[in-house]
């Protein structure tokens, strides 16, 4: 593409194998730098005048102007002198100086010279136009108070299971609040049924407020336990039905009126209950 473009730099130059190509194209030399200043004098024409004032020791300087050029371009950061050194990796320059060539080419399409001319004082005139109008039209775009409104939003997008906690409080107490009355009913109506429930059993039971103890209360008092449990029970699966199911995804739990331990937990207390232990027995019957 270069010597398509007639690339002065390239006079005299024969290499033809692809290593060696490489290695002309990506290695830091000063050959390579007029090659790359070239280039981008041709891909923005007034660099050129810049680069004519400047002393053969301030190569640096030329360095920096040509990083700055594809910052402008977007093609680098305008610090990554390496790139233009031929320190950077050789896809980075390769990639770096294909960009530079693309330019070129489209501009000149863009303004009707022929790829193989060398451009004119007018088609150079008419390309600092091209980059000005273009330059202009950035600025219009980034002082655009939609473009700015976009890059600090007001509001960044939430998840779906948050959104709900943007609705204003009012909103909210107006759509939940006849359901929070029918499940408070509801639940006040269980724990009045519960009550009621309990002052029955405590009336049944009234012998548990005797203070002579007895073995005749042992079984009784186990029955009560055993009964309060089982309301417990009772009353913890009406509430995992109603709660907690839905966000656990399993059954309610079942309670089997007999079975295999409570069996075995009704002998063992019994058992207990008939025989009067000595110190060394509670031992033995723990053991």
């Amino acid at each position: 593409m270069a010597r398509k473009l007639s690339c002065p730099c390239l006079e005299g130059v024969y290499v033809t194998e692809p290593r060696s190509i490489h290695e002309f194209l990506c290695s830091p030399s000063a050959h390579r730098l007029d090659i790359l200043e070239w280039i981008c004098t041709r891909a923005y024409p007034p660099l050129q005048e810049q680069f004519s004032t400047l002393k053969e020791s301030q190569a640096e300087v030329k360095v920096k102007e040509m990083a700055k050029l594809g910052f402008e371009l977007m093609l680098c950061s305008a610090e990554d002198v390496d790139l233009i050194k031929g320190i950077a990796s050789p896809s980075r320059q390769l990639a770096f100086m294909g960009q530079l060539l693309d330019i070129i080419q489209t501009c000149e399409e863009v303004i009707g010279i022929s790829a193989v001319k060398p451009i004119t004082p007018g088609g150079d005139k008419n390309f600092a136009s091209y980059v000005r109008e273009d330059e202009e039209l950035v600025k219009e775009l980034f002082s655009c108070a939609h473009f700015q409104a976009s890059l600090t939003p007001e509001c960044n997008p939430w998840p779906a299971d948050l959104k709900t906690l943007l609705v204003p409080e009012e909103q909210q107490k107006r759509t939940l609040a006849p359901n929070k009355e029918n499940d408070l009913g509801d639940h006040i109506q269980e724990l009045q049924r519960i009550t009621l429930t309990l002052e029955d059993l405590k009336r049944e039971c009234s012998f548990l407020c005797s203070s002579v103890p007895g073995e005749g209360t042992v079984i009784p008092k186990l029955n009560m336990a055993l009964t309060n449990f089982h309301q417990l029970i009772m009353a913890f699966t009406q509430v995992y039905v109603n709660e907690f199911q839905e966000h656990c995804g399993h059954q309610a739990p079942h309670m089997s009126p007999s079975g295999p331990l409570f069996q075995s937990v009704h002998q063992l207390l019994t058992t207990c209950c008939k025989v009067r232990p000595s110190p060394n027995s509670h031992l033995h019957f723990l053991a």
